[in-house]
């Protein structure tokens, strides 16, 4: 034959090589690419014959032939006769006589085809060109090849060859291994793996990129910086939830340096801005805007128009301990929202506990940012309340698909594994016991028989002016029949918040009686000289009417409440209301008389506790401290005037006390304790944000009533940065017999209170009540110093248990990070199940998707949670073979399955729904009779109507008679910031591996 030019046009190469191979004996195959469907366009001339095959690489391509393989196997996933010949080849290069070597040279460009037909090297036929062995190159594409039977032709490539083939080194093991990945079965766990380290993967890799804000972090904090980078670019927000004491502020200060030169505008509590953040930006060179929570509160329409300025608009918020804006009744949220709705910034919230008495806090928090279609599959708010149900219930909540898309959490074992460096401290219970100095059914009997007569008032008159931290106002919310038991609830809580103050200390119960007391004089004389009615709280919630807080405005002076015209007509009252109320003061004023009476005057538990300062403080060193956390202002004052020590501070909200009483600002008291250590008390309100890891001791000096205020003041100590080997959460208890009189008597009123909630109809988070103990167990354990409790507080520190991420860490820690990049695409595994299921995972290129389809019935599940539970710990069931016939079937099922969902998502994201609730009709139909400028209004608050703090904005504004003026504010630059939905494009999914469970063994 003489030479002739092939180009897969007219002849394509497969159709030559199977020709002319089939006569040869011995053949050698030159390749920078080897694909199956390659191998399967000529494997007739193949088999049964000596193969040499060389591997290289293109000089301009950085594709392996491995990748190629990958490729190729994507693109056939769904074939099972592509699975057969995959087969085939593994079993053809099997054999011994089939060589593999690769040439590792900077290049490898050469693609030749040689068959020797006899005795001779120059018997044969030679091809050259620039066919790869690919199907491709072997069959479509346009190539340029020589063929050629000359034998002086064949004998010099014969040579050329052989000389590569000296130089290449042995691969045939690799080779093989490499392809066996798809014809054998791996172990569930490798496959569980694979799927944890593709959910991550972006944000490890990222994190060993050199980028000069990062050198400055942690790793875990530079992976908390990318994930959070990746939301806000998708969503325009991100709740940054990573366990206490691992960074966060550091984290966020990287991504308000991502956003210069725009503004940024940072809202922190002031007791953390004036330290924490001051000392954090310092360090970092980062200067932000700020404004303290505190200023949200106090003057929120002034802070809203002091920050939003249309020719300098912001460009990020920060909000630090997020979990305070979590009512949106409060004016703090409010004023919050219209940042956020006023502004094109991105939002970044803050908190380690952003689920502190109810589910519904963390929805409240998310929907500041997001829309309700966020979801795609069903509204956020819908997500949220059907979840709150099975809370409520005490069951199992999964909220796996939520905390994935719209939150970055980075637990303390994920930091450990991450950045090796970093250490934390063992965490030990210490406790205190005490002789309780009072009966408390004697207490108890005589707060029962307390009319409270202030707060029946409070309902009834206030009703429509009330709202619940939902929002809801009290007459709206519920049937009027349901306000008597409303009655009944408040001042069963009044009564509960009473006798915490009394387990609190002595001290802080016997203020409050004389506040109350006081109150309630003055309340009589208006209401029998005036005809008027002085609530006791004037806020506008019911959980201000009967909040937790002690503070000194709880029963304000009557005129605070003159002051407001609307109000006082709300509270006049008839003769005959004059009397009730005047009767039910008096024997109010005499049952806190008899309460007072019953009051010790000795204080068992404070000299408890003094016995164990003077006995632990001498023996610290440095700046060693010891830090006393209450609940009560009351009880901190109290402590601090009567603790002597030479290093004692003070610090309430109302500033702060240094020795021998000096006063100062929080910041400072703060600063001079971690410099000098020694004796802080405190309120909770340096339970979040502070670092005060020179600190060992945590003392509880209140019964540890809500898990989610221990975490925070443990993380006070427990941080990165820690110095102490060990750090004590101590907490005080009585004696056991009279702890658990009273934990008994405190469970009935407890249970009578859970009652009365479920006939209104109010869950535990809507009277602004912490979360209700079902049967007090941490309680009790803790009092044992029961290792399980301090195991239990742990898993809480996280909030969120059962992460992923946290599997992920302990694979790190077993296998390595290697070991895991080197788990192929495309595995898969069989193991045992009760259940016949597979579970496969994708990806589209921006998500990864689990799913884990039962075939017994219809059922998929999506949650990486529960199904890392199912294939977690199986090592068994490595190298079978992989029979793909039915396998197949059932992965192009999963897969169509998920496209279908998918595709259905994408049309009701794209088809705007019918107007949602009563709120959202009522804007629009106002807006729509408000002439042109108001219809216009109208059709653009149609687009955005799924905010729901917008709605709450406009709705506060449509009351207040200033609809079309609000509207004109808000609704045009959320217009502008709304992108349009991108075109559809096609779902194109891949396959990263899978695992077929079933009852049988395969």
């Amino acid at each position: 034959m003489t030479a002739k030019i092939v180009d897969n046009r007219k002849e394509v190469l497969a159709e030559v090589l199977k020709r002319e191979l089939a006569k040869a004996n011995e053949i050698m195959i030159a390749t920078a690419y080897f694909n199956i469907r390659g191998w399967g366009a000529i494997k007739e001339a193949l088999v049964g014959k000596p193969l040499k095959l060389l591997l290289g690489k293109e000089p301009t391509e950085s594709l392996k032939w491995e990748d190629e393989i990958l490729k190729e196997l994507e693109e056939n996933e769904d074939d099972p006769e592509y699975f057969k010949l995959l087969q085939e080849v593994v079993s053809y290069f099997g054999s011994p006589e089939v060589e593999v070597r690769i040439l590792e040279m900077p290049f490898f460009h050469g693609k030749a085809y040689l068959g020797i037909s006899g005795p001779q090297e120059a018997n044969g036929v030679a091809v050259v060109g620039s066919s790869n062995f690919t199907y491709a190159g072997l069959v479509k594409n346009r190539e340029l090849n020589m063929v050629g039977t000359d034998p002086l032709a064949v004998q010099q490539l014969f040579d050329w060859f052989q000389e590569a083939w000296k130089m290449a080194r042995d691969f045939k093991e690799e080779f093989l291994s490499m392809l066996k990945n798809y014809t054998v079965t791996w172990t569930p766990l490798e496959v569980l793996a694979k799927a944890l380290y593709e959910s991550y993967r972006e944000g490890l890799e990222q994190i060993e990129e050199k980028e000069k804000i990062l050198e400055k972090l942690y790793p875990h904090q530079r992976l908390s910086v990318v994930e959070s980078r990746l939301k806000l670019q998708r969503w325009g927000g991100v709740l940054i939830a990573d366990s206490t004491g691992l960074g966060k502020t550091r984290v966020a200060l990287a991504l308000a340096h991502d956003a210069m030169p725009n503004r940024t505008l940072l809202i922190a509590p002031k007791s953390v801005l004036e330290t924490t953040w001051r000392e954090e930006m310092r360090k970092m060179n980062i200067q932000l805007e700020s404004v303290n929570s505190e200023m949200l509160s106090s003057n929120p329409e002034g802070t809203v128009k002091k920050f939003l300025d249309p020719e300098n608009p912001l460009g990020l918020i920060i909000v630090d301990e997020a979990h305070q804006f979590r009512h949106p009744s409060t004016n703090r949220y409010q004023a919050l929202a219209e940042l956020i709705n006023r502004s094109p910034a991105d939002v970044i919230l803050l908190t380690a506990t952003p689920v502190n008495t109810s589910l519904m806090d963390l929805y409240f928090l998310l929907s500041l940012y997001l829309p309700d279609r966020a979801l795609e599959g069903e509204s956020l708010r819908g997500y949220f309340t059907s979840r709150q149900k099975e809370w409520l219930k005490g069951k199992p909540v999964n909220m796996d698909e939520v905390l994935r898309r719209f939150v970055v959490r980075i637990s303390r074992a994920f930091a450990k594994e991450l950045s090796k460096e970093v250490k934390f401290p063992e965490r030990k219970l210490l406790n205190i016991r005490y002789s309780l100095p009072f009966d408390p059914e004697k207490i108890i009997e005589a707060l029962g028989s307390m009319d409270f007569k202030c707060y029946d008032f409070s309902v009834e008159k206030l009703s429509g002016k009330l709202r619940l931290p939902n929002g809801k106002i009290i007459s709206e919310a519920m049937a009027s029949e349901k306000l008597e038991q409303l009655k009944v609830l408040v001042k069963m809580v009044v009564r509960i918040n009473l006798l915490k103050r009394l387990e609190s200390s002595l001290e802080a119960f016997r203020r409050s009686l004389n506040r109350m007391e006081g109150y309630l004089e003055r309340a009589a004389k208006y209401a029998k000289e005036k005809g008027i009615f002085i609530p006791p709280r004037v806020r506008g919630e019911v959980f201000w009417l009967i909040g937790e807080e002690e503070e000194e405005g709880e029963f304000p002076e009557p005129e605070e409440v003159l002051k407001y015209p609307e109000l006082v007509e709300r509270c006049r009252l008839t003769p005959a209301e004059v009397e009730e109320f005047l009767r039910g003061c008096e024997k109010d004023r005499e049952k806190i008389q008899e309460l007072l009476r019953l009051l010790p005057e000795r204080d068992t538990k404070l000299e408890r506790v003094e016995a164990w300062v003077e006995e632990i403080l001498p023996s610290l060193t440095g700046n060693n401290g010891i830090i006393i956390f209450t609940q009560y202002a009351d009880t901190a004052r109290y402590l601090y005037e009567r603790f002597k020590h030479p290093s004692l501070f003070l610090v309430t909200g109302e500033g702060a006390r240094g020795p021998q009483g000096r006063r100062m600002e929080e910041a400072e008291g703060v600063e001079e304790f971690r410099k000098r250590g020694g004796l802080m008390v405190s309120t909770d309100i340096l339970s979040t944000g502070q670092n005060l890891q020179n600190a060992q001791y945590v003392v509880n000096y209140d019964f540890p009533w809500n898990p989610v205020i221990l975490i925070q003041r443990a993380g006070r100590v427990d941080r990165i940065g820690s110095p102490h080997p060990v750090v004590y959460l101590t907490n005080l208890f009585p004696e056991e017999d009279t702890l658990e009189r009273f934990l008994g008597l405190m469970e009935k009123l407890y249970r009578r209170l859970e009652a009365i909630r479920s006939t209104v109809g109010l869950d535990a988070s809507v009277l602004g009540e912490e979360p209700i103990p079902k049967d007090f167990t941490l309680i009790r354990a803790l009092s044992k110093e029961d290792h399980e409790a301090l195991r239990f507080l742990e898993t809480q520190m996280e909030q969120f248990t059962n992460d992923p991420a946290n599997v992920l860490a302990e694979i790190l820690r077993e296998k390595g990070k290697e070991w895991l990049e080197k788990l192929p695409y495309g595995i898969g595994s069989f193991m045992e199940g009760e259940r016949e299921a597979l579970f496969v995972a994708f990806t589209d290129g921006k998500e990864i998707h689990w799913r884990l389809r039962y075939f017994d019935k219809p059922q998929t599940e999506t949650s990486p949670v529960k199904i890392i539970e199912i294939l977690k710990g199986s090592e068994n069931g490595r190298g079978e073979r992989i029979d793909y016939e039915k396998l197949v079937e059932r992965l192009r099922l999963v897969k169509l399955e998920l496209i279908e969902e998918m595709e259905r998502k994408k049309i009701r994201q794209r088809t705007r729904g019918p107007l949602g609730g009563r709120k959202t009709r009522e804007i629009y139909e106002k807006l729509s009779h408000l002439g042109d400028e108001g219809e216009k209004l109208a059709a653009g608050f149609r687009e955005v109507c799924d905010r729901i703090t917008l709605v709450n904005q406009l709705y506060r504004a449509m009351k207040e008679g200033r609809l079309l003026e609000e509207a004109k504010r808000v609704i045009p630059p959320l217009l502008e910031e709304s992108k349009t939905l991108p075109p559809a494009e096609e779902i194109k999914l891949k396959r990263i591996c899978w695992c077929w469970i079933s009852p049988h063994k395969k």
